[in-house]
């Protein structure tokens, strides 16, 4: 289950995946349900201290926009953009889906402030028809980039030329570690093969806030494009609703079956 949220801005920073991962909180803030979801998967607070709940969220979110190169060129932090911008959410829990569509459509919730400067009035939301996996193997592209790395942190990018061990070694353990967390310690049913067919390397600069007290610029090495995975169709269309690879709540490992 997706909708995406078409929103009219003019500029965005170039640390945007913040600004969406605070409007889905937010949205979700608008709610008695809502409220619920936030303390069983973002935050809770322990002997007064606010901790970050490591819990594997069921969703993933992708920013889809096309800006004006020539005054990135000019100011290297903004993306001013020539269209509407495109917010994508999907999830594997239908009821988190409907509670987060209903804080988005919330007028409480606009206009929407981020810092300083950037402010989002209400979008026009449009529920995604998905594609089905009844099958053993499906061919996606990437909304948004995957992030694969191994336990040290490394990053790692699937081998046009099919030197992939490694890769699909990483591949397999964040998946299955993803579907246990959502599908109650059920993990894959069979493992993944991955086959890249039209893959790029992109590099990401993404914030993230160090034990709720400071952020800090990451730079992550991730892919995009097109691929195939085949394993069990339950498994394949679990993470087709869920995001492949790492940091699927912060804008990474939305995917659409072509």
């Amino acid at each position: 289950m997706r909708f995406k949220v078409l929103y009219e801005i003019d500029r965005i920073p170039i640390y945007y995946r913040n600004i969406f991962m605070s409007l889905i909180k937010e949205s979700l803030k608008t709610s008695e349900t809502g409220k619920i979801y936030i303390d069983k998967l973002f935050e809770y607070r322990e002997n007064d201290i606010q901790k970050v709940n490591k819990t594997p969220r069921p969703f993933c979110f992708a920013v889809r926009f096309q800006f004006d190169k020539d005054k990135f060129k000019e100011d290297k932090e903004s993306f001013y953009l020539k269209s509407p911008l495109e917010f994508y959410i999907s999830s594997f829990d239908p009821a988190f889906l409907i509670t987060l569509y209903n804080g988005l459509i919330n007028d409480k919730l606009y206009p929407f402030i981020y810092g300083d400067k950037i402010c989002i009035n209400r979008g026009r939301t449009i529920f995604l028809r998905e594609k089905e996996i009844n099958e053993d193997t499906a061919r996606f592209k990437t909304l948004s980039p995957i992030l694969i790395e191994d336990k040290e942190e490394q990053p790692i990018i699937p081998d046009l030329e099919g030197n992939n061990e490694a890769f699909a070694r990483e591949l397999n353990y964040i998946s299955d570690s993803i579907l246990r967390g959502v599908r109650g310690g059920i993990g894959l049913k069979k493992e993944l093969r991955f086959t890249p067919l039209k893959i790029r390397k992109e590099v990401v600069k993404h914030k993230i806030k160090e034990r709720n007290e400071f952020e800090k610029i990451y730079t992550f090495t991730c892919f995009n494009g097109t691929f195939q995975i085949s394993g069990a169709p339950e498994d394949i269309e679990a993470l087709h609703k869920l995001g492949i690879g790492l940091r699927r709540a912060q804008g990474f490992g939305m995917v659409e079956v072509v």
